[in-house]
């Protein structure tokens, strides 16, 4: 596998070598003092997450935040979820069975917290979303924090992660990058952009990387390549096709089991997996984009897409430590294969023009979607186990009691109306709302019991309405009002027993400051949020058996970001938030037989109520430096809230040399002080241990 991955680089190499980039094409000139470019919170910069009208991210009223892909490889960022927790108030959860997963402002999961490509979501199977996963090929992400339904659709209370692509260029250049470092890692990325006879342009983007993993047996490898094709056969109109494909095998890290409650730092880098785990997630996507410009006044635009994804497991996925016997007790023994295709078409019209003498921008467009999707596993595996010493063991094979069958299919059929207006009452004053009507169906096929098979109908509304008042022309005060809807479970695969629930209902009120300081000085901006989530699934009081609606929680918190250049050549990025996040109405089931037991007050499961990130850097002509740290604060394994994961703090380092302008040699080392914590619960037994430190070198090559 790591020689047909540095095959694939070489080869991708070679083609924009010889021939690709045309002998009298003009080679982009690079600045290497990265001050010139003044990298920050971009809050003058056009945001496409946070609005479809063109707004920036100061006149936009809602926390949006962007982080460009320069300061993303000064961090030593890899994967979009590394370089995404440096963001405001944004935590990983991701797992092998969520592929990549977040918590933002109290909520989590794919259910809560959305992710797109360039404001193309992929609807969520099983809880599982897989890509994008590799940072390489990517210019930003967009964060928007909390309810996104209202721009993406249900399933966003908590927030919307939007990884923007590089575009082509008629201006060839070409990027490279090479790296090794700590447990075997291995990194080669290649990057190019050129013309295509008169109207066209090209941009490829290719990456592999792999290593041997911080855990025994924990090997990994990830390739992918992107491909984008632009046209322009007039002055207003624009024709763009994607397409990509990507293959990821991550370390299949189920953490560590605790041992009196505690998890211990000699259980580091064991593997309890099986010997023959498995953990392939396969991802294709091809998209067709027209922008027509009608007038100056009037633009359309059109964007189908179709995407694919097939993901397998095959884990024993609980360890437990059996104290009496110093030995570990494995159970539940799973193997998944999910099989998901996803077409859709958004069209939409813009107009910018003036209304009764004031500027107004609007939007309004109609998105059709299906997707399907196919769940095959193994029934009737639950009762496979099987025991291990806890030192110097045989990691054994996966216990199989029945082959891996269809389950079952779930289909999605979505249409929906949106519409989106910037009204300037003045020139310092604008309100801003959006509104959209979703109308979708849900379709389950079950193949080992035809009872439970459903067909439903949801129909949300979802709104948001803001205002932005320029105090000068580098502040801004905002506030917004926004509903928002999720689904109590995923609505692909909506099973009997969850098919007579409603969808969820989201509201955010926030009020917040933006403000570009004098002298391009730095950025800073502050927001006050309180969320409120009802018709959660709680247990009936009096049949503690029976789900109902009729639960709910809320968060309240304040969050600060900013990104200073107090000196010459010295830049500081700083972001807390704190919040109090809490189940106001929950009742679980517990015992046997069950009684009911009130969760209010307490705090959902992987919400840390602090958390905070800081860089320092010194940016010289010919060389730079930096040092971060990320905190997060106490979290808890389980909703009754009695395991707990203690906060901690990862401090990490870089340093850059540029050797001249189409060369910077690059040293980064990830959890400087070999900080031993736990990153994540993975149930009240067993938690996930932060990877030790990590030194990688890498070389970056622009032409």
């Amino acid at each position: 596998m790591k020689n047909s991955n540095y095959i694939l680089a070489a080869a991708l190499m070679a083609v924009f070598s010889s021939g690709a980039l045309a002998e009298d094409a003009t080679l982009e000139e690079i600045q290497v003092n990265a001050t010139s470019d003044k990298p920050g919170l971009n809050l003058k910069k056009q945001n496409n997450t946070g609005s479809r009208l063109g707004l920036t991210a100061k006149e936009t009223p809602a926390s949006v935040e962007t982080l460009d892909i320069q300061t993303i490889r000064q961090r030593g960022d890899i994967s979009i979820r590394e370089a995404v927790t440096r963001t405001t108030g944004i935590t990983d959860i991701s797992t092998i069975g969520n592929g990549q997963s977040f918590s933002s402002r109290g909520f989590t999961g794919n259910n809560s917290v959305a992710q797109a490509e360039d404001g193309v979501r992929l609807m969520t199977g099983a809880g599982t979303l897989t890509y994008p996963s590799d940072a390489w090929g990517y210019e930003r992400i967009e964060v928007l924090r909390g309810p996104a339904s209202v721009l993406f659709g249900d399933g966003s209370a908590g927030g919307m992660i939007n990884s923007v692509r590089k575009q082509p260029s008629r201006d060839a250049s070409l990027e490279a990058l090479v790296g090794a470092g700590s447990y075997g890692a291995y990194r080669a990325a290649l990057g190019g952009t050129g013309a295509i006879g008169e109207i066209g342009a090209f941009r490829i983007d290719a990456s592999v990387l792999g290593g041997n993993g911080y855990i025994s047996r924990g090997d990994y490898d990830s390739k992918k390549l992107m491909t984008s094709f632009s046209f322009a056969p007039t002055d207003n109109l624009k024709i763009g096709f994607t397409l990509d494909h990507a293959e990821d095998s991550p370390t299949a890290n189920l953490g560590s089991p605790l041992i009196n409650g505690h998890l211990s730092r000699s259980l580091r880098s064991r593997n309890y997996n099986v010997a023959d785990n498995k953990l392939d997630f396969i991802d294709s996507r091809a998209r067709a984009k027209i922008e027509w410009e009608i007038s100056p006044q009037l633009t359309f635009r059109n964007e189908s897409y179709w995407f694919k994804s097939d993901r397998e497991w095959r884990n024993a996925e609980a360890f437990m430590f059996q104290p009496a016997t110093h030995t570990v007790r494995r159970s539940s023994f799973t193997a998944i294969e999910h099989a998901q295709k996803q077409i859709g078409n958004r069209a939409e019209l813009i107009s910018q023009q003036d209304w009764f003498g004031h500027q107004n921008r609007f939007s309004a467009g109609w998105e059709i979607m299906r997707s399907e999707f196919q769940h095959r596993n193994i029934h009737g595996n639950s009762s496979a186990t099987d025991t291990i010493p806890a030192a110097g063991f045989n990691p054994g094979l996966f216990i199989s009691l029945n082959p891996v069958t269809r389950n079952y299919d779930g289909t999605i059929r979505q249409q929906a109306f949106f519409a989106e207006d910037a009204f300037s009452l003045t020139n310092r004053w604008k309100l801003i709302a959006g509104v959209r009507k979703e109308f979708i169906h849900t379709d389950r096929e079950d193949f080992r019991n035809a009872a439970n098979e459903v067909r439903d109908n949801f129909s949300p509304l979802t709104w948001r309405l803001g205002t932005v008042f320029d105090t000068s022309e580098n502040t801004s005060i905002y506030g917004q009002i926004s509903r928002g809807t999720d689904p109590v479970t995923n609505l692909l695969g909506l099973n009997l027993d969850n098919a007579r629930f409603s969808l969820t209902r989201s509201r955010q009120a926030e009020i917040g400051i933006k403000q570009s300081l004098e002298s391009i000085k730095g950025e800073w901006t502050l927001a006050l949020y309180h969320i409120a989530k009802d018709d959660i699934i709680t247990r009936d009081p009096v049949t503690p058996s029976t789900s109902i609606q009729g639960g709910s929680q809320s968060s309240r918190g304040i969050e600060f970001a900013t990104t200073l250049y107090p000196a010459e050549r010295w830049r500081v990025d700083f972001n807390a938030t704190l919040l109090n996040a809490r189940f106001d109405e929950l009742r679980e089931a517990v015992g046997s037989p069950a009684s009911s037991v009130s969760r209010a007050g307490n705090t959902p499961l992987n919400v840390p109520e602090k958390v905070a990130n800081a860089w320092v850097y010194y940016q010289a002509p010919a060389w730079e430096a930096g040092i971060g740290a990320r905190y997060v604060g106490k979290r808890y394994a389980n909703n009754a809230n009695d395991v707990s994961l203690a906060g901690y703090t990862v401090y990490d380092a870089s340093a850059a040399w540029h050797v001249n302008k189409q060369m910077t040699l690059r040293a980064n080392i990830r959890n400087l002080t070999d900080k031993f914590y736990a990153a994540l619960a993975y149930g009240s037994t067993q938690h996930i241990i932060g990877a030790p430190r990590q030194l990688e070198f890498t070389a970056e090559f622009r032409y």
